[in-house]
């Protein structure tokens, strides 16, 4: 196991098995997922989905503030640290896990008119061949 699942399972006293592919240019599908998993293994998917506040409560001690920043910190990490390293340099400007997690989603999901006129084309393209499997390409 590497030394960044080590170091949070022992943070978390759990063991988890984090070995996940790295995203790469073509794999942000399957990567999507497994990491989403990840996360909320970690206590980490409410900040992606935004269900978490950013800030703690003025109430809050300092244990709990404590935790929320660990925890902040450890989206961006478990994202950083799970991404092909041609990919790094999308998030290098960044250390916050949902800014990292929304550059990432953007790029690999554009939603500009021409990347919908594109999937457009492609689906009208598309041809009913009795017998015939869909190419994986057009499975979105």
């Amino acid at each position: 196991m590497n030394s960044v699942a080590s170091t949070l399972n022992r943070v978390t006293g759990t063991e988890f098995n984090n070995q996940i592919s790295v995203l790469t240019q073509n794999n942000w599908n399957t990567w999507k997922h497994d990491m989403q998993v990840l996360l909320m293994h970690y206590g980490c998917w409410q900040f992606i989905i935004q269900t978490k506040p950013d800030q703690p409560d003025e109430e809050a001690t300092y244990k709990e503030k404590l935790d929320l920043q660990l925890r902040k910190d450890r989206c961006y990490t478990l994202i950083y640290t799970n991404i092909s390293s041609d990919l790094k340099n999308l998030i290098t400007e960044t250390t916050d896990g949902v800014a990292a997690w929304k550059i990432l989603k953007d790029h690999f999901e554009p939603v500009t008119r021409a990347r919908v006129i594109q999937l457009l084309d492609q689906f009208f393209e598309t041809k009913y061949q009795p017998g015939k499997m869909l190419e994986s390409s057009y499975l979105v």
